[in-house]
C-alpha cells in the first residue's frame, strides 16, 4: 500500500505500534483467561449428553430437538450444501422448506406453501412468482431465469422475498406433522449459523413444557418478534397449542398475512392472541456476521455473552466460522469476546486497503460509529481518528472519512468511481478497552421466564 510521505510515516509508525500491542495483548491477557469446567445452573455440566460419534467427536446431543431451515428456490442451492457441510453437519433431525418441492443433491425441500388454498393464490399477485417459479420448473428444471424477478406491485423487492412471509406458520405445521414431540423447535434461515455447544448447553437448563418463544427482538407498530434471521426457539408446549390445540391456524392467517411486512411479525401476533409474547435474548441470538459484530464502548453488551447464533453467513463464512468453532480450547462456552480475541484480533494489527471494516454503520441508536468526517486522503482520515478520543476504527472511500465507535472486522471492497476503500483500527484504544474488560469467568445464559 502506498501513500505520501507524512502517511508512510504514520503507518509505520502505526505498524510498529501494533506489533507491541500484540506482544502485549499476548503476555498480558491471554495468558490469565480462566478455564471453565463447568456452568453451574441447576447443576447442569458443560459436558453433560455429548455424542460419541466418530464423525462428530464432542458434539451434543440433539436428539430431542429439530431444526426446520427456512429457504426458496433461488438460493437453495448456493446455501444448503454449506450449511450442511458446517453448522448443521451432526444435528440429527433436519428439515428444509422452501416455494418449490425439489432435491439439491441429497438434501429434500419440501414446500412449505403448497396447503395454501388455490382460490387465495389465484386473487393475490404476491403468488404469480410462486406459479411462474412452479411451471419453469415443471417445465425444463430449471428456474435461474427468476433470480433477479421483482414485487410486481414493489419493484424494488424481490419476489422472492415477499413470498416468504408465507412461510412461517406453515412450516411449524409441517414440522410437528414430520417429527412430533420433541422438546424444542428451531426455525432458521438457510444462512443463519448455530453454535451447537453453547444453545443445547442453554437449552438442557430449561423446561419445554413451558410455552416458551425465543428470538432476537425486532419491534414493528408495537408489536415485539424474534428476528427471523436470527432464529426462532419455540418450546414443545407452544408447538402443541399452536399444531394440535390450533390445528390448521395457518390457513385463517394467510389471508391477513397479505398486508404485512413479513412473516416473523405474522407469527408473532398469531402467538400474542393465544397469550404467548416474545422472551428477547438478544444478543446471544443475533442478526450479525461473524465479521460485522461490534465490540468496544458502544457495543459492550456482546462481550461475555455466549453466541448462539449469527445470520447472514457466506458459505465461506460458514466454512470459516466452522474451522473456528473447532479451535483447542473449546471445552467452554464460546463467548462474543472469544470471537474478537480468537479470531479477530490478530488480523487488525495493520491498516487495509480494498477493505471495508463497516465504520460508517452507525449501529442500533448510532452507538457503535457512522460519524462522518470530509478529508482528502487516507492519511488525513487516520489523524482524524487520533483526534477523536472516540475513535476506535475508521475507513476512508472518496473524500469521506467515517469514525467508529466500535471496531467490526469487515470485508473486502473492491473499488469503485468514488475511489479505493481503505480502513484501519486504533490498537491503542482498542488494547486499553479489552484490557479494562471482565475475563469472562463467570457464562450467564438468560432465565426461562415463567
Amino acid at each position: 500500500m502506498r501513500f505520501g510521505s507524512r502517511a508512510s510515516l504514520i503507518y509505520l509508525r502505526s505498524s510498529i505500534f501494533t506489533i507491541l500491542v500484540s506482544l502485549w495483548y499476548f503476555f498480558c491477557y491471554l495468558k490469565i483467561i480462566p478455564s471453565i469446567d463447568a456452568i453451574v445452573l441447576d447443576g447442569t455440566s458443560l459436558l453433560k449428553n455429548y455424542t460419541s460419534s466418530e464423525s462428530c467427536p464432542n458434539f451434543p446431543a440433539t436428539h430431542n430437538i429439530v431444526v426446520s431451515i427456512k429457504t426458496g428456490a433461488t438460493e437453495a442451492v448456493e446455501k444448503v450444501p454449506a450449511l450442511m457441510q458446517t453448522s448443521l453437519r451432526c444435528v440429527e433431525n433436519v428439515f428444509f422448506f422452501s416455494d418449490l418441492e425439489q432435491d439439491i443433491g441429497e438434501y429434500h425441500m419440501y414446500d412449505a406453501l403448497d396447503t395454501i388454498s388455490t382460490s387465495l393464490i389465484s386473487d393475490n399477485t404476491d403468488f404469480e412468482f410462486y406459479s411462474q417459479q412452479k411451471a419453469l420448473w415443471e417445465k425444463n428444471r430449471d428456474i435461474s431465469s427468476l433470480h433477479s424477478a421483482k414485487n410486481p406491485e414493489a419493484p424494488e423487492v424481490l419476489a422472492a422475498w415477499t413470498l416468504d412471509k408465507y412461510k412461517f406458520i406453515h412450516i411449524l405445521e409441517k414440522t410437528w406433522a414430520m417429527k412430533p414431540d420433541m422438546d424444542w423447535y428451531i426455525l432458521i434461515d438457510a444462512d443463519t449459523y448455530v453454535l451447537w455447544s453453547n444453545l443445547m448447553l442453554w437449552l438442557d437448563m430449561l423446561d419445554p413444557t413451558k410455552k416458551s418463544y425465543f428470538g432476537s427482538e425486532v419491534n414493528i407498530a408495537g408489536t415485539s418478534f424474534a428476528h427471523g434471521g436470527s432464529g426462532i426457539i419455540l418450546s414443545k408446549a407452544l408447538m402443541y397449542e399452536i399444531a394440535v390445540i390450533r390445528k390448521g391456524v395457518a390457513s385463517q392467517w394467510d389471508s391477513q398475512t397479505r398486508g404485512k411486512c413479513c412473516g416473523d411479525l405474522v407469527l408473532a401476533q398469531m402467538m400474542l392472541e393465544y397469550g404467548t409474547g416474545l422472551q428477547d435474548v438478544w444478543p446471544l441470538m443475533s442478526g450479525e456476521r461473524p465479521s460485522s459484530m461490534p465490540f468496544g464502548p458502544g457495543s459492550k453488551d456482546y462481550w461475555c455473552k455466549p453466541a448462539l447464533t449469527m445470520h447472514h453467513l457466506s458459505p465461506t463464512d460458514m466454512k470459516q466460522f466452522a474451522d473456528f468453532e473447532e479451535r483447542s480450547n473449546n471445552t467452554t462456552p464460546l463467548t462474543h469476546a472469544d470471537i474478537l480475541n480468537e479470531l479477530w484480533l490478530g488480523s487488525m494489527t495493520t491498516s487495509r486497503q480494498d477493505w471495508d471494516n463497516q465504520a460508517s454503520d452507525p449501529g442500533e441508536f448510532g452507538q457503535t460509529g457512522g460519524v462522518l468526517k470530509e478529508t482528502a486522503s487516507f492519511e488525513d482520515c487516520i489523524q482524524a481518528c487520533e483526534d477523536d478520543e472516540k475513535c476506535f476504527q475508521y475507513s476512508h472511500h472518496g473524500n469521506k472519512c467515517h469514525i467508529g465507535m466500535s471496531v467490526r472486522y469487515g470485508d473486502k471492497k473492491k473499488a469503485d468511481d468514488e475511489g479505493k476503500w481503505y480502513s484501519g483500527w486504533n490498537m491503542t484504544r482498542l488494547a486499553d478497552w479489552i484490557s479494562k474488560q471482565p475475563h469472562c469467568d463467570k457464562i450467564e445464559f438468560p432465565v426461562q421466564s415463567s
